[in-house]
């Protein structure tokens, strides 16, 4: 799958986050990278059509995104948000079924592989033996987890992950990176936005660095996570006092 952002800017209320954005797509996992309010975020609600840009266009396989409805959409990308959501009542298999919504008929039913694909899912995650427990009562670590598992079984090729690391302690740290690092060997492409440069370093392909909604570098990971790109994109004074390990 190809994604292709070609001069994208993006500004509600004349307010501009996103400027002047020329992103292509082409390898196994692409990070952006930048500080939080940077604009990554934004860039990947307009990947997934959850807003629309102010100019500029965004291709999906050489097809203009305005033209593909949804549900279409929705069997191409996932997006994992950061996003809180209310799900009280819902158990864990419930709320994974809900990521089979695009394959449902006009009567809201799921097709026949549904059963076998949202279990798998949860084995992946290792969730099974807890399908039936209520969403509410898992952790922040295991909630993430739980999307990973809701994104995977909408069978798409790219998957998008917001910030997937933010507020998990080091086991579902781990967890999770383990978790993308497989889902991309297994021949997903995936869009990962995170501030944690360290992150970014251990899983990306390519890396597309963030500032003030403005691509300011973008190469390989040697290349391109330099002690001066670093220090200019995080606009930091002293570089050896955050544990930041550059290229």
């Amino acid at each position: 799958m190809n994604v292709k952002l070609k001069n994208i800017t993006f500004k509600p209320n004349e307010k501009v986050v996103i400027k002047n954005a020329d992103i292509n797509i082409q390898f196994g996992i692409t990070t952006f990278l930048g500080q939080n309010g940077s604009g990554k975020t934004t860039l990947m609600k307009l990947i997934s059509k959850i807003i629309e840009p102010s100019s500029g266009e965004i291709y999906i396989d050489s097809k203009n995104i305005k033209n593909i409805n949804r549900n279409e959409l929705s069997k191409k990308i996932a997006y994992v948000s950061q996003d809180r959501e209310n799900l009280q009542g819902f158990t864990i298999y419930e709320y994974v079924e809900m990521g089979r919504f695009p394959y449902q008929n006009f009567l809201g039913i799921n097709d026949s592989d549904s059963k076998r694909i949202i279990e798998n899912s949860l084995k992946t995650v290792n969730l099974i033996n807890r399908k039936t427990e209520l969403v509410n009562n898992l952790s922040g670590g295991e909630m993430q987890i739980l999307r990973i598992a809701r994104a995977l079984v909408q069978d798409v090729d790219l998957i998008l992950f917001d910030e997937p690391t933010s507020n998990l302690d080091i086991k579902n740290t781990i967890v999770v990176k383990d978790l993308i690092f497989n889902l991309n060997k297994s021949g997903k492409k995936i869009i990962i936005s995170t501030h944690d440069i360290n992150f970014a370093k251990i899983l990306s392909d390519y890396i597309f660095m963030i500032k003030s909604g403005e691509i300011i570098y973008e190469g390989i990971v040697k290349n391109v996570l330099t002690k001066k790109n670093i220090i200019d994109c995080y606009e930091l004074n002293n570089f050896d006092d955050f544990g930041i390990t550059a290229s």
